[in-house]
């Protein structure tokens, strides 16, 4: 067991990379939990990704075992949702299975919830945990790369609704953020592929010598080598602590993820915005088409990139794509974006909307 420990980006929240955090002797989320709460047998409820639950053998049992042996109080009745989008587009149906369980099992604001699982769930546990009496503080166990690397520290938690993507949000910081790399293992080969394009987004704007070694390892990460997936989530999560999160991307994933009524997943969608977005960024003279070609390798060796050849017909929309940037700028109040400048730098630029349209018709 291996266990290393830093700050998150920017603040205080503590972010901690372990390996097997329920195992005999980790105490890495047993002292988490206890510095959240300021309790030394601290009581907590947990909220789960049945994915994770149904493809980690005897993660119950070893759960209940972990708490016992810790001091910790878990909650009779834990909520398992079944992740995906869906979840965060249902009428706030799954949103309140969470928040009632927290009412009726008396967890208040010296307790904690304790989120297992994606970014979906991590974002349905939030924004419940966030209406509950208050806020209830929460830690995350993200178990998906793509969620180790940018959901785990989101410093929003939202739903959808009315066909626009994150439409209902709300602040909820983690009170700690615990990586454990092993849970990757869970995830279906599309989940896998598609979270790589959040290394490749933090990479390309914030760490020059990283993106390139994306790039290098980007073919061994697609057949799913352990050792390139921890180096991928290592790597990012240290880029965040240097640079810290960024919009960079997001406009069109988000757009085209609600035009497909959130078929297409969000890992594919990033990949595209990515796509977009340095294309953009060549076009004005930010980015060589040498440094664009090291970031759409690495997207296309990783197969990042599968969702844009079945989601030509969305892309293709030129003028619905761009409606994006209206969402976009009813959300942050301006069309300013954060742009690549070369490899490893970014800069905020005031959109051109006909150049932005040029590089859609770059990626279709």
């Amino acid at each position: 067991m291996k266990t290393s420990k830093s700050g998150s980006d920017g603040g205080d929240c503590p972010v901690v990379l372990t390996e097997d955090v329920f195992g005999d002797g980790n105490v890495a989320l047993a002292d988490a939990l206890r510095s959240v709460t300021g309790s030394e047998n601290p009581r907590i409820m947990l909220v789960a990704d049945m994915n994770v639950v149904q493809h980690t053998e005897g993660l119950g049992t070893k759960i209940g075992r972990y708490v016992k042996s810790n001091g910790i109080e878990l909650v009779d009745n834990p909520v398992v949702l079944p992740g995906g989008e869906k979840i965060k587009c249902d009428n706030l149906h799954c949103a309140m299975r969470v928040t009632n369980a927290a009412i009726d099992a008396k967890i208040g604001v010296g307790d904690c919830i304790l989120a297992l699982g994606g970014g979906t769930v991590m974002d349905v546990a939030g924004w419940a945990a966030a209406q509950t009496r208050g806020g209830i503080k929460v830690v995350r166990v993200p178990t998906t790369v793509a969620a180790m690397i940018e959901a785990g520290f989101a410093e929003f938690a939202a739903l959808d609704s009315a066909c626009v993507k994150d439409a209902l949000k709300i602040a909820c910081r983690p009170a700690a953020v615990i990586i454990d790399t092993r849970f990757a293992s869970t995830v279906l080969d599309g989940v896998w592929r598609a979270g790589f394009s959040e290394a490749v987004r933090i990479a390309t704007i914030a760490d020059a010598s990283l993106m390139n070694r994306l790039a290098e390892i980007a073919l061994e990460y697609s057949r799913r080598s352990d050792d390139a997936m921890v180096e991928t989530v290592k790597g990012s999560v240290a880029a965040r602590r240097k640079c810290g999160g960024s919009d960079f991307g997001l406009w069109s994933a988000l757009r085209l993820e609600a035009m497909s009524g959130y078929k297409l997943p969000h890992g594919y969608a990033i990949a595209i915005g990515v796509a977009v977005d340095t294309a953009y960024a060549q076009l004005r003279g930010f980015m060589s088409e040498q440094d664009r070609a090291v970031v759409m390798r690495a997207l296309e060796d990783c197969g990042a990139m599968d969702g844009a050849m079945h989601s030509r017909h969305l892309v293709a929309q030129t003028d619905a794509v761009m409606r994006g940037l209206d969402a976009w700028r009813l959300s942050t109040g301006s069309e300013k974006l954060v742009v690549p400048n070369g490899l490893g730098g970014s800069i905020v630029e005031e959109i051109d909307r006909d150049t932005m349209k040029q590089a859609l018709n770059m990626i279709k």
